[in-house]
């Protein structure tokens, strides 16, 4: 699986708020970067001895092809977040996949009047998005509300702000939990203050992104509003609570073999094929564990169950090969990695 990794070379830094922090890297060769705006990227990091994998989205737009970039926010308890923001500098390296997901404007169906609802580090794929679709010239109309909790908390408060100056089909909004200025809405995200920025809701798009709870209000205001939720989008990379231990698999259990490592062990039927292939030791990257960034893909001969096979050509599923994070075994199986 580590072909899939190449190194990516840090060229900045930007601390964007006190707890936000914009990194670019380059390709080793200087070559081009291939993605669709609102895709992230996931890195090999080791923190302490230990190879972590973590996926964020970028911040940067593919109409500048010579390097990307993603915006990551200090968190309580981020192992891998933490330790870059305090040891990442230009120079640095970073194995890193090709960019990946489904949260583009190429995927969703979309409109021309297009929102871009983002709070906290959310703000990273929406401003891709905008990027893009204002370099390209797409015949848009773009709103984009962000909500923090101060103004100090805006991440990328200029780069929003010179393109709100700079063109005329882009309106920028913010609700900050914390203000007293009148040219900003204070409070958070609720019925009101979306009617009052939104009036119309008529053949909108919406792409929203950032914590859970955020996106599950804007979807159920959405709702209640009466959008279109064909053309309501939120960013699916959201990792999985660990699944249950061993509840509900009927006492049903089944053999594993990766004759790559010398691995043989059982599975039990509610376990995901990534927690077994980990358990028994076999060498399998484990980054999104939500079935969208491909790290854990893998080659099976027997019967399976998946819930996702986001990043999978028709070939390779042709072939087997499935993500292991979201499939469960349903016969013997033989895996190649």
């Amino acid at each position: 699986m580590q072909s899939q990794f190449e190194p990516l070379i840090c060229t900045k830094r930007i601390d964007e708020t006190a707890d936000a922090t914009t990194f670019e890297f380059k390709k080793l060769d200087d070559s081009p970067f291939d993605y669709k705006a609102g895709q992230f990227i996931t890195f090999e990091v080791d923190v302490a001895g230990e190879l972590e994998y973590r996926a964020y989205s970028l911040s940067s737009t593919p109409s500048k092809p010579q390097s990307v970039a993603v915006t990551i926010k200090r968190v309580i308890g981020g192992k891998v977040s933490n330790y870059l923001l305090d040891h990442l500098q230009a120079g640095i390296a970073l194995p890193a996949m090709p960019p990946a997901g489904e949260f583009t404007i190429e995927n969703n169906q979309v409109s021309a009047d297009i929102l871009l609802m983002s709070a906290g580090s959310g703000i990273t794929p929406c401003m891709s998005m905008a990027r893009w679709l204002l370099d390209t010239q797409q015949k848009v109309n773009i709103h984009f509300i962000y909500s923090a909790r101060s103004e100090a908390d805006i991440i990328m408060a200029s780069d929003l702000a010179m393109l709100n100056e700079q063109y005329d089909n882009f309106q920028l909004s913010f609700i900050l939990e914390e203000t007293e200025s009148a040219e900003f809405i204070k409070g958070r995200l609720n019925v009101h203050n979306l009617t009052q920025l939104v009036p119309e809701v008529a053949g909108k798009t919406i792409f929203t992104c950032g914590p859970t709870p955020y996106m599950q209000v804007v979807e159920t205001l959405a709702e209640e509003r009466g959008f279109d939720m064909a053309l309501f989008h939120k960013e699916s990379f959201v990792p999985k609570v660990e699944e249950k231990q061993e509840q509900n698999d009927n006492g049903v259990s089944y053999q594993v073999v990766a004759p790559q490592h010398g691995k043989n062990f059982t599975i039990t039927a509610n376990k995901t094929l990534l927690n077994a292939l980990e358990e028994a030791g076999v060498p399998i990257v484990g980054a999104c564990r939500s079935g969208v960034c491909g790290a854990c893909k893998c080659k099976v001969t027997g019967s399976v169950e998946s819930t996702s096979r986001e990043t999978l050509t028709a070939k390779q599923i042709e072939q087997g090969y499935v993500l292991s994070c979201s499939t469960r075994a349903t016969s013997d199986l033989v895996v190649e990695l």
